[in-house]
Order: C-alpha cells, then sequence, then structure tokens
C-alpha cells in the first residue's frame, strides 16, 4: 500500500471520527474529576479508617464511576466511524479503492481501535494517580488490574458495533450482537477486586479474534452475499 493512500485513509478516519472521539476525552477528564473528588470529598467526611475497612474489607469498589465508560466509547467510535459508511452504500465504494479489501478494513478497525486504546491509557494512568493520592501504591497496582475487565469491555463493544454495523443480513447482525453482549456480560460480573487475574489473558485471546472476524461481513457485504 503506498504512503500517500496509508496517509489519505488515515486523514479520512481522522475526519470522521475527530468529533466523536474528542467529546468522549471531555467525558473520560470530566469522569476521572469526579471520580477525584469524590474520593477526596469522601476522605473529607469520613474517617479514613471506615474508608479503608469499606475498601478492604467489604471490599467496595469506590472508582465504579469509570465501570461503564469505556463500553460506551467503544459503541460510539463503532457508531461513528462505520454508521456513515453503511449511508447509501458508502462503504461498498470506499471497498473498491485499489487496496485489498481486507487490508483496508483492517487499517480502518486498527484506527479507531488506536483511538479507544489512547481513551483506555487515559484512564488507567488517571486512575493510578487518583488512587495513589488516597491510598498506597499496592492499592493503585491492585485498581488498574480491576479495571481491566472494564477497559476490555470497550474493545468488546467497538468491534461487537462494527461487525453488527457492517454485516448486511440482518439475522447474522442479531447474532454478532447477541455475542458481543454475552461477552460483555461476562467481563462485568465482578464483585469485588481483581477477580479476572487468573483468566484475564484468556478473555484477550478470545475478544482478539474479533479483528480477523470483520473481514467477513465486509466482504458479503461487498459482493451481496
Amino acid at each position: 500500500m503506498r504512503a500517500g493512500l496509508i496517509g489519505a485513509i488515515v486523514l479520512k478516519e481522522w475526519l470522521k471520527l475527530r468529533w466523536a472521539w474528542l467529546g468522549l476525552l471531555v467525558l473520560h477528564l470530566l469522569v476521572l474529576a469526579f471520580l477525584f473528588l469524590s474520593l477526596r470529598h469522601q476522605f473529607q467526611v469520613e474517617h479514613s479508617e471506615m474508608i479503608w475497612y469499606w475498601a478492604f474489607e467489604l471490599r467496595r469498589l469506590l472508582y465504579e464511576s469509570i465501570l461503564f465508560l469505556p463500553l460506551l466509547s467503544g459503541t460510539v467510535l463503532a457508531a461513528a466511524q462505520f454508521g456513515p459508511e453503511m449511508i447509501g452504500g458508502r462503504l461498498r465504494l470506499s471497498l473498491h479503492l485499489p487496496v485489498r479489501g481486507d487490508l483496508l478494513l483492517l487499517g480502518w478497525v486498527g484506527f479507531g481501535a488506536a483511538l479507544g486504546a489512547v481513551l483506555a491509557a487515559l484512564d488507567l494512568a488517571g486512575l493510578y494517580w487518583i488512587v495513589t493520592r488516597f491510598f498506597p501504591a499496592e492499592a493503585a497496582v491492585s485498581a488498574v488490574l480491576t479495571a481491566l475487565p472494564w477497559l476490555l469491555g470497550g474493545w468488546v463493544a467497538y468491534f461487537g458495533a462494527t461487525l453488527a454495523l457492517l454485516e448486511p443480513v440482518p439475522l447474522r447482525r442479531l447474532l454478532y450482537l447477541g455475542l458481543a453482549v454475552a461477552f460483555l456480560a461476562l467481563l462485568y460480573r465482578h464483585r469485588g477486586y481483581q477477580e479476572y487475574d487468573g483468566i484475564m489473558p484468556v478473555l484477550i485471546g478470545v475478544a482478539l479474534l474479533f479483528v480477523p472476524a470483520v473481514i467477513l461481513p465486509a466482504h458479503r457485504y461487498r459482493h451481496r452475499i
């Protein structure tokens, strides 16, 4: 793929996603600011021993405000990137560019996933920094590990929504949505800290299967199968 064409594709994807991504960036910053102020308020109105008891004896999560943020971000990015392409058959025109369709599609989802990864990295860095303001570093590491399934939920939401948008057959579209929702339900069954540590490599491996899976519905869409 020539460098000029790659640059044009990246620019096109950025122009489609920029306002959605910038809006999500502001939302993530606001939620992290809310989390910081909320924790600071709790330490101002309660004894620190009581908050420690809630967090580490009752295993109450103190940072659930970011719980569904990655899921929302993944869904919004997929809708902003592929929703307009499905209107009026624009996607079919794009798939006829002088580039292999599978490489083109992987480039698109790679760009969208990279923008989602930037937001996920912001969440992890912000969560670590906020928790270290009030708890030892070990608690901040635990918070990051606890939040990993939620961030993986953003990946699943992005690729699940992308699959559903690209799929031309309604029944298969419902099947993709069902699989994505079932996977998300599995990722949100936590009841405390670091409950997914042992199974996260398996879950990440399964989630990576979404990447090649997007090629098939796009192929069917292009060839009207």
